[in-house]
C-alpha cells in the first residue's frame, strides 16, 4: 500500500511539471528585421524589383485571456523607390505631375486583438512553438523627398526634389511563432505583418499602376520579448 502511495505521488508530481499552465504575462519586446512597400512607384512588384529595408518596431501585449490578448505596436520602416523605371516610364509619371521617386521613412502605430492559437493550458502539454494571429487597426505618417520631372522652359525636363508627407489609417494583419526562454526569462519570435492602407497613400504616387489598389507594407522581423507585472 505505502508503495502505490509513493507511485501515485511521484505521477502527480511529474505531471505537475509536465502539464502547461496559463502562466502568460503581460510583455513588451523589440522587432527588426527586412521589409518592402508595394505602392505606385516602388518597383517593378511582378518582375520582383523592389527595395528591401529595414523596420524596427516596439509592442506592448496585454493579456486580457487565456487565448486572447491586446496588443499595442508602434515603429518605424525606411522606404525607397529605387532606381526601376525606365525614361518613357518615368515621362508617363511626369505627365500626372506625380512623383518618381522618392526615400523616407514610415512611421506607423497600431492596436489589435491577438489570438493565441496554441497557449499553456492546465491539464496540457506544453507547445515548444507557440503561434498567434490578429487583425488591428492603426495609423501612419509617412515623411520623404520625392523626386519628379517638370517641364522647363526650353520644352525639356528637369527633376525636382521636394519634401513632402502623407497621413492616414492602414489595417493591419500579423501572424507570428515564438518560443519561451526560461534560462533568460523572455521569448523570440519571428512575426510577418501586412498594413493595408485603406485611407491615404504611403508613397505619395495614386497613379495606380499596380494590380491592388491601397498601398501595402510588409514586414518580417525577429522579435525579443520580456514579461513584465505579475
Amino acid at each position: 500500500m505505502k508503495n502505490l502511495l509513493l507511485l501515485i505521488t511521484i505521477v502527480l508530481a511529474s505531471s505537475h511539471l509536465l502539464l502547461g499552465q496559463d502562466d502568460r504575462r503581460d510583455r513588451i519586446g523589440v522587432g527588426l528585421g527586412p521589409s518592402k512597400l508595394y505602392g505606385d512607384n516602388t518597383g517593378i512588384h511582378s518582375e520582383f524589383k523592389f527595395k528591401v529595408l529595414p523596420a524596427l518596431t516596439l509592442d506592448f501585449s496585454k493579456k486580457i485571456h487565456e487565448m486572447f490578448d491586446a496588443k499595442v505596436t508602434a515603429g518605424i520602416q525606411s522606404i525607397q523607390s529605387g532606381d526601376f523605371y525606365n525614361l518613357n516610364e518615368i515621362n508617363k509619371i511626369a505627365e500626372a505631375s506625380l512623383p518618381h521617386a522618392f526615400t523616407g521613412s514610415l512611421m506607423f502605430a497600431d492596436i489589435m486583438p491577438i489570438y493565441q492559437i496554441n497557449p499553456n493550458k492546465s491539464g496540457y502539454l506544453p507547445s515548444l512553438i507557440k503561434g498567434y494571429t490578429g487583425l488591428g487597426l492603426g495609423f501612419f505618417h509617412s515623411s520623404r523627398q520625392d523626386t519628379r520631372r517638370i517641364n522647363n522652359d526650353l520644352g525639356g525636363f528637369v527633376e525636382e526634389t521636394y519634401d513632402a508627407s502623407n497621413s492616414g489609417i492602414y489595417i493591419p494583419f500579423r501572424m507570428g511563432i515564438y518560443m519561451e526562454l526560461e534560462k533568460i526569462n523572455g521569448e523570440i519570435g519571428l512575426e510577418s505583418t501586412l498594413m493595408m492602407a485603406i485611407f491615404g497613400q504611403m508613397e505619395g504616387n495614386d497613379q495606380q499602376q499596380k494590380s491592388i489598389k491601397p498601398d501595402v507594407a510588409a514586414q518580417l522581423q525577429l522579435y525579443y520579448r520580456i514579461p513584465i507585472g505579475k
